[in-house]
């Protein structure tokens, strides 16, 4: 009986009866001996050597301060594609709009050598009207008379044999941006003005696509 009682043990924090054989308490898990303590599982916990994060943790550092460092550099990548992808958007657009405005420049340059050719081209068949009539076509006649007799010289036959037109192949129907071009005389056909209204369709004060008797070409 007094063996058994000394074998008998309570535990200091829950006051259960347990075994002498055991080391920790079953009802709270506490060190029953004096040699069963948890400076082991501090040790443990201190040492470095091992690498591995204390599993006991709910919360780690490392780990926190990694899932930082992953979000940031997700973050970043984003950010970096995105500017990427905006100057490669706003460089294309900015190409295309060079692009286009020289394609525009080049068509603008086109009409206007082209209205400079057409110009000399009918200055200079207005000439030759001229040297066979010793005048040069009246408003009523126009510039149609370059290219077929006019009606009333078929009447006037001495007038229709000085005719030796056409005095040009193909006369324009409108100028390079869809305009008529303007011919006028005065004087009984003493001189003339030829003209394109230009890109603006309006009559101006500009002289870059006029012609008139004093010259038989538009200046290149």
């Amino acid at each position: 009986m007094a063996t058994q009682e000394q074998d008998a043990r309570v535990c200091g924090q829950c006051g259960e009866a347990v075994t002498p054989d055991l080391r920790y308490c079953l009802n709270c898990y506490s060190p029953l001996a004096a040699s069963a303590s948890r400076a082991h599982v501090e040790l443990a916990r201190k040492t470095a050597t091992t690498h591995r994060p204390d599993p006991t943790l709910v919360f780690s550092p490392e780990k926190h301060a990694a899932i930082v460092r992953r979000s940031r550099n997700r973050k970043r990548i984003v950010i970096t594609s995105a500017i990427s992808l905006v100057v490669i958007v706003g460089g294309l657009i900015a190409l295309n709009i060079v692009n286009s405005n020289r394609r525009e420049a080049q068509r603008l340059i086109a009409r206007e050598d082209a209205a400079r050719r057409e110009l000399n081209v009918l200055a200079e068949a207005l000439n030759r009207f001229k040297a066979d009539l010793e005048r040069y076509p009246t408003n009523e006649e126009g510039l149609r008379c370059l290219t077929r007799k006019p009606a009333a010289f078929m009447v006037e036959s001495d007038r229709a044999s000085l005719w030796y037109g056409p005095y040009i192949e193909h006369l324009p129907e409108v100028d390079p941006w869809g305009n008529d071009y303007v011919y006028r005389t005065e004087d009984g056909g003493r001189s003339f003005e030829l003209f394109s209204t230009g890109p603006g369709g309006e009559e101006s004060a500009d002289t870059r696509f006029r012609v008139e008797s004093q010259q038989t070409a538009v200046d290149r």
